[in-house]
């Protein structure tokens, strides 16, 4: 699989330009390859005038990106986002339930810690939640049955995105907090070490700096983050495409 590649990429656009930064990194890097590169508008997936298959990627935002794998008649991967098999990275408590269940022992036994709340199934299925109180449950629409992660709300000093290809380190890129507060690189490697045979072929893994008094720095995972449509965040142009063209591969092989 890492000898193919791909001969045509389609890059969601808006007004005749790439709808944000990470189409228009896509399409700087697959033009510097030689890619060639057309653009196009989300409703020429729906009305099928958008030529697509295995060799045709698609860069956009995720919710493009899956309707178009679902038209080549692949099963999008549930969420992974914080794997068992790298538990010991986490840092923090993590625990799965439903947004009913959750919102019942808030409403019942009240808030005792900070929760920071996310999809559990579904990549970017809404806006993560940072729950204070009672009062930060409501007016969400989430139905009581849909499954929830449910992590103690901690503050990073610092956050890094690790892009990997294939289990190829490329880049880590810093994207919020103190830019001189750096995390511990054989943290790092091992996690990515760890999840060999598991991980996509193309994703970026998300660390954090935490810090437990003034004097104690430690590095904990963030998150997984699916390699089909995914923020740049500072990585080069070229190396961004071999993370989003990797993955489509592996989805698209059938």
């Amino acid at each position: 699989m890492a000898d193919e590649t791909i001969a045509q990429v389609y890059l969601q656009s808006d007004q005749g330009v790439p709808s944000n930064e990470a189409f228009y990194k896509a399409w700087d890097g697959f033009r510097k390859r030689g890619v060639p590169c057309e653009l196009f508008e989300p409703h020429q997936l729906h009305d099928g005038s958008l030529p697509l298959s295995r060799g045709t990627l698609v860069a956009g935002a995720i919710r493009v990106v899956e309707s178009a794998l679902e038209t080549l008649g692949v099963d999008i991967p549930p969420a992974d986002n914080l794997p068992a098999c790298l538990a010991q990275y986490r840092g923090r408590q993590v625990r799965k339930t439903t947004w009913g269940t959750l919102a019942n022992e808030i409403l019942t036994n009240g808030l005792s810690d900070p929760l920071f709340v996310k999809s559990y199934c579904r990549n970017k299925a809404f806006p993560s939640i940072a729950v204070f109180s009672a009062d930060d449950i409501a007016g969400h629409p989430l139905q009581a049955d849909d499954e929830v992660l449910v992590a103690e709300y901690v503050v990073f000093l610092s956050e890094w995105r690790c892009f990997v290809c294939r289990d190829e380190i490329l880049e880590l890129c810093h994207y919020q907090g103190d830019p001189f507060c750096f995390p511990d690189g054989a943290v790092i490697r091992q996690a990515i070490q760890d999840f060999r045979g598991r991980a996509p072929a193309g994703y970026a893994i998300d660390f954090g700096v935490l810090t437990t008094d003034r004097s104690t720095e430690r590095t904990v995972l963030v998150e997984v983050n699916e390699g089909y449509s995914l923020g740049p965040y500072g990585i080069n142009s070229v190396d961004y495409t071999q993370v989003l063209e990797a993955r489509w591969l592996e989805l698209t092989a059938g």
